[in-house]
C-alpha cells in the first residue's frame, strides 16, 4: 500500500504541472492570434479601399482590368493583416484610374 499512496502524493505536482502547461499553451495561443482577427477599422482596409474600388469601376479597358487586380490583390493582403502591402495595392489601383487619394482619417491625414 506504501507505492500507491506515494503515487497519490505525486498527483498534485503532476497536476500542477499540466496546469502550468495548459496555461502557457493559452497564452500563446492568444497572443499568436491569426492576422485576420485584428481590428478592421484601419483606414487603409476601409476607406482606401472603397475608394479604390470605386475609382477601378470609373474606368474602362485594360485599365480597369488592372485596377480591379490590384484592389482584388490588397482586399487579400487586408484579410492577411498585411495593411501596409494592402495600401499600396490601393494606391497603385488610384495612381491608374487617375484619381487622387482622400484622406477622411485625421490621424492618416498627419502620416
Amino acid at each position: 500500500m506504501a507505492t500507491q499512496l506515494s503515487s497519490f502524493r505525486r498527483f498534485p505536482a503532476a497536476f500542477a504541472i499540466v496546469a502550468a502547461s495548459a496555461l502557457a499553451f493559452t497564452g500563446l495561443t492568444a497572443t499568436t492570434s491569426p492576422a485576420y482577427a485584428q481590428d478592421s477599422s484601419d483606414y487603409r482596409c476601409s476607406t482606401l479601399a472603397e475608394q479604390a474600388y470605386v475609382a477601378a469601376n470609373g474606368v474602362d479597358g485594360a485599365k480597369q482590368v488592372n485596377a480591379k487586380r490590384f484592389v482584388s490583390t490588397g482586399k487579400k493582403l487586408c484579410e492577411a493583416g498585411n495593411e501596409r502591402a494592402a495600401a499600396k495595392q490601393f494606391r497603385a489601383a488610384l495612381k491608374l484610374a487617375g484619381v487622387d487619394e482622400v484622406a477622411t482619417d485625421s490621424k492618416m491625414a498627419l502620416r
